[in-house]
């Protein structure tokens, strides 16, 4: 079983590995819920291989993709496993996330660039539905991008259950952060910071903001990780977004948490919701946060309902090469956010209704909404995907489709623009499906 991504990022160098010092370069109304079993179908699919469409040209230009869960490595490690995932391991959005589905289009001068395309395929009931596709990408060049000076605050759960050896092909939680903190110390420059809690029984400072240069001071913390008993993750992230707040008030801009976690806290607050008010009091104050969920006993509902916060993401990790992979994939777009409250609001022909929105982050058990709390720079172009039913025979035929966008940048400055959409009276093919842009047809097949 292959359980590889279908389409693999590209055409972005890994980062050196060679330090720099400061100053270096570098409402619509939406229908029914989403299905678990044709959620797990679709993971199921992708586990072994499927997809059957080549990569999209997408313009030539950059990727962009929503905040969010961002990967499906979770719950395909589990199926690889023979376990069924749990429904929170299941999302549109990770899946989406993995490909790059970038629509084709004139060419854009913003940091955000919008497209978008329609489509006309049978859903899972072999209804006909109309698809909407909202293409993500930007006009950021990587190789001269000049990303922010950015403060990380590492959180680390040193709780029993992280484990600190290996288990066969998995490591255990503990050595995976072990591993990724080595690999980001690396990378980090003069003008970067970054500090270090632990949380496990106790909530410890073990490194207090420092210079990205310091790495062997760094390296130092790192190696002396180890077990210490319970998991107040509430607790630490409580102390790291004092910190953080610290950070933001010296006058750092770019200011993250990263959150190591086999995602069980056991003392304290520990639902959801809790963490969702928790990471959302910390955006307001402009210290965002990277859930990196590590292992195969972590609990996905709390992280899903951390990453949709304004300015979050998450990222899952259970084998050794998935923190190179991270890197390579990831570093540094996963601290660079490109907009933030992006919202969709559909117009369409008569005789269309709104069904659903796929791809849209949203917390454990809430109903998909037409709005994204942040974009982030990206290897691969990102896609959002509405579904239009027919409530008039025929409405597909000549269907249309508005897209009413609005975002605000980093600056604040706030953007607004409308993209159509149109099929035109375009036959069907013998399977009852029609497709502006291949890109579309492939977001479709993994939506359904």
């Amino acid at each position: 079983m292959d359980v590889r991504p279908l389409h693999p990022a590209g055409g972005v160098t890994a980062p050196s590995g060679r330090k720099r010092a400061a100053g270096g370069g570098t409402d619509g109304a939406i229908g029914r819920g989403m299905r678990n079993w044709h959620l797990f179908f679709v993971s199921f699919l992708v586990a072994c291989g499927g997809g059957g469409y080549g990569s999209p040209t997408g313009g030539g230009d950059f990727g962009a993709t929503p905040g969010g869960v961002k990967d499906m490595r979770f719950a395909r490690e589990l199926i690889a496993s023979g376990q069924v995932p749990p429904a929170a391991a299941l999302l549109v959005e990770g899946m989406f996330a993995e490909h790059d589905l970038g629509l084709t289009g004139a060419p854009c001068n913003d940091t955000l660039c919008l497209r978008a395309a329609l489509g006309v395929a049978p859903d899972h009931d072999g209804d006909a539905r109309g698809w909407l596709q909202v293409g993500m990408s930007s006009n950021v060049d990587p190789d001269t991008f000049q990303r922010p000076d950015t403060t990380y605050i590492m959180t680390v759960d040193v709780s029993g259950s992280m484990g600190w050896g290996y288990d066969g092909e998995y490591p255990s939680p503990g050595e995976l952060a072990r591993d990724l903190l080595h690999e980001l110390n690396v990378v980090l420059e003069g003008r970067d910071q970054i500090a270090i809690v632990t949380y496990g029984s106790e909530i410890r400072t073990a490194l207090p903001l420092t210079s990205g240069l310091d790495e062997a001071r760094i390296a130092g913390v790192i190696d002396r990780l180890g077990e210490g008993g319970s998991t107040d993750m509430y607790g630490g992230l409580v102390r790291a977004y004092e910190l953080g707040r610290q950070a933001r008030a010296a006058g750092r801009d770019n200011v993250r948490v990263v959150l190591f976690t086999d995602v069980q806290p056991n003392v304290g607050p520990t639902s959801p919701t809790d963490f969702d008010n928790l990471v959302s009091e910390g955006a307001e104050d402009g210290v965002h946060i990277t859930v990196l969920g590590l292992g195969l006993g972590m609990g996905p509902e709390v992280m899903q309902s951390m990453a949709k916060v304004r300015g979050a993401n998450a990222f899952s990790l259970t084998r050794s090469e998935h923190v190179a992979e991270l890197i390579a994939d990831e570093y540094p777009w996963f601290a660079v956010p490109i907009a933030y409250d992006l919202a969709v609001d559909v117009r369409h022909s008569s005789g269309l209704s709104i069904e659903h929105g796929y791809g849209f982050p949203t917390g454990f058990a809430e109903q998909p909404r037409l709005d994204v709390a942040t974009v982030f720079l990206s290897k691969r172009k990102g896609a959002l995907l509405v579904s239009l039913t027919e409530d008039t025979e025929g409405a597909l035929d000549l269907a249309y489709a508005d897209a009413d966008l609005s975002w605000v940048n980093p600056s604040g400055v706030e953007h607004t623009m409308t993209l159509r959409a149109t099929r035109d009276g375009a036959a069907l093919d013998e399977r009852g499906q029609w497709f502006a842009q291949e890109a579309t047809a492939r977001t479709t097949a993994l939506a359904l």
